[in-house]
């Protein structure tokens, strides 16, 4: 009787191993990635340009925050004066658009006298990490990250246009943005008014004050100049 106990037993313990599911046990633990968009230009110097001209030998060369192409010997002794510096931080591509709200310079003393835009231009000095491209067109070297139409990757003088203009921008390498911060993105505007710089995409115009044609009526003209950080 007890052998045939101790069988049945055997026999339950075996269909129960057969039968039995195996036991698992399953935990979630939830991961989130969060990019938040960081999209800052700062203007960290020459938030307010003014030109006077109070010198024939202005009149007949014109004023530059590059002493090189200044006619007055005053301002050549004071390089920078006309020089706007600023710096951008992005997480993402960015670009600049930029360009003067009006047509043309308007006189404060009488808004019916004008001055053409071109009669100012500037050049972008490149003072960071992040380098312009160089190969000749857009996108053409992979390891270079900025590119600026207006003056030929940085590399010529361009007169103000009115706005809006790309200025500055990606330079659409498969490899290499031009997001990073203000060490990376670091530029100045060297600013000059009448000396007829003649860049090939965007020239100054072509003529000094004192030879344009009429005359400008002596006034203070002043232009609002726009600049719009955006995502590339």
């Amino acid at each position: 009787m007890k052998r045939k106990i101790l069988s049945g037993a055997i026999l339950l313990t075996i269909s129960a191993i057969a039968f039995s599911q195996a036991v698992s046990d399953r935990n979630v633990i939830p991961v989130a990635v969060n990019l938040n968009q960081v999209l800052r230009m700062n203007i960290t110097n020459g938030g307010n340009i003014e030109f006077t001209f109070n010198t024939i030998d202005a009149y007949k060369a014109g004023l530059s925050g590059d002493a090189a192409t200044s006619g007055s010997a005053n301002d050549a002794a004071s390089e920078g004066i006309y020089q706007t510096d600023f710096t951008v931080a992005s997480s993402t591509r960015w670009n600049i658009t930029y360009g003067a709200e009006m047509a043309t310079f308007i006189g404060t003393d009488n808004p019916a006298n004008t001055l053409a835009l071109d009669n100012v231009g500037f050049t972008i000095v490149n003072n960071g990490v992040h380098v312009f491209e160089t190969g000749g067109a857009q996108g053409t070297t992979a390891t270079e990250e900025l590119w600026s139409t207006p003056t030929d990757a940085a590399t010529e003088v361009a007169a103000l246009e009115a706005y809006p203009v790309v200025l500055i921008e990606d330079n659409n390498s498969a490899t290499q943005a031009n997001a990073g911060d203000i060490t990376d993105n670091s530029f100045s505007l060297v600013w000059r008014c009448g000396t007829t710089e003649a860049g090939a995409i965007v020239p100054m115009n072509a003529q000094y004050l004192i030879d344009q044609s009429p005359s400008p009526t002596p006034d203070r003209y002043v232009v609002n100049v726009i600049f719009e950080l955006g995502v590339d």
